[in-house]
């Protein structure tokens, strides 16, 4: 039987909205952090039915395995319910370009990278793999395409990998851009934009701390954001209340203002990452209630990559015997 976008859509937001029951919410990230070990940490997502295969994760060392399974997991229900799977493409797309990154760098530096290649891509990792191995590319998109051939181009001329990098990210917030315009739909528009900035405020952040130029800051800035790089290039030399002025009557005042004023402290960027993070959490949010469209796909998409970032951060802490003090400093805030 024939059914509307809108009906389409009612069930798919329907579902997501079943899902997200399962979400960890505070409570259950507070049992990892206040788990007395990594193991029973570990214990606390095998509850939440965590990957393809949790009942035999017994080795907290592979609950990095366990993390990319659930990834995958999202994916592929998302996938299935999505009346419009296109519409998901540019999250797609992010993966493809990290596994570019992967295959290009292993190439280059003469290793073999296949297991930590993604599968949840617009187009399956082996077969990205084979079109760059054989330098077949027609098939790819062109923005991707003309990156790629970039990277082999200025890699042969410097031996640097970390052009690879610089020249990728670039290549992945242009096709995240494009995809958003080609599909007209106004808040993965501003999504883009918010995760464009959010970014861009990070890397100027890190290049000023670090003391690089303003040609290395212009060749890294990520385009399709709100926050135009002159800001960023006027202000890599001035102080960093400046900046903070500069950012007083954008959407990122207070979290820039907050973030900065910690790192003032403490010297580490660690609070304005998780605020900036925060942030695109909350812009998410806003939408989890729409009742016909992608928002809350996109919002339940955003809420277990978030949710699998503190997963990883709390098994690295625990681990490593970090403080819980010093884990919850570092966690993003849930979904749920």
């Amino acid at each position: 039987m024939w059914l509307s976008t809108d009906t389409q859509y009612a069930y798919a937001v329907a579902r997501i909205r079943a899902i997200e029951k399962k979400l960890l919410d505070k409570s259950k990230i507070d049992r990892m952090v206040d788990a007395k070990s990594a193991e029973d940490a570990l214990k606390v997502l095998g509850e939440a039915e965590y990957g393809f295969s949790h009942r035999d994760t017994a080795n907290v060392f592979e609950y990095e395995r366990l993390l990319q399974e659930e990834s995958k997991k999202v994916y592929g229900v998302l996938k299935e319910v999505a009346p419009d799977p296109e519409a998901f493409k540019l999250f797609l797309q992010r993966n493809d370009y990290h596994n570019a990154k992967v295959i290009l760098k292993a190439e280059f530096l003469g290793h073999d990278a296949d297991d930590i290649l993604v599968d949840s891509g617009s187009m399956p990792a082996n077969k990205l793999k084979l079109m760059i191995k054989e330098r077949n590319m027609a098939d790819m998109p062109h923005i991707m395409r003309k990156a790629i051939e970039e990277c082999i181009d200025v890699f042969n001329r410097t031996g640097d990998p970390q052009v690879i990098d610089f020249i990728l990210d670039k290549a992945a917030f242009q096709q995240m851009g494009e995809t958003a315009r080609q599909l007209k739909n106004p808040f993965l528009i501003d999504l883009v934009k918010i995760l464009t900035d959010t970014a861009n405020i990070k890397i100027f952040l890190r290049v000023k701390a670090i003391g690089k130029s303003w040609d290395f800051l212009q060749r890294i800035l990520l385009p399709g954001g709100n926050i135009d790089h002159k800001v960023f290039l006027q202000n890599l030399e001035d102080s960093l209340d400046s900046f903070i002025s500069a950012m007083k009557f954008t959407r990122y005042g207070d979290v820039c203002e907050d973030g900065i004023e910690s790192f003032k402290s403490k010297g580490s960027f660690t609070r304005l990452e998780k605020l900036l993070d925060d942030y695109v959490l909350d812009f998410v949010k806003k939408s989890r209630y729409t009742a016909f469209g992608i928002e809350p796909l996109v919002g339940y998409l955003i809420a277990k990559e978030t949710e699998i970032k503190n997963a990883r951060i709390v098994m690295v802490g625990k681990i490593n015997n970090i403080p819980g003090e010093i884990i919850r400093e570092r966690l993003r805030e849930t979904y749920v």
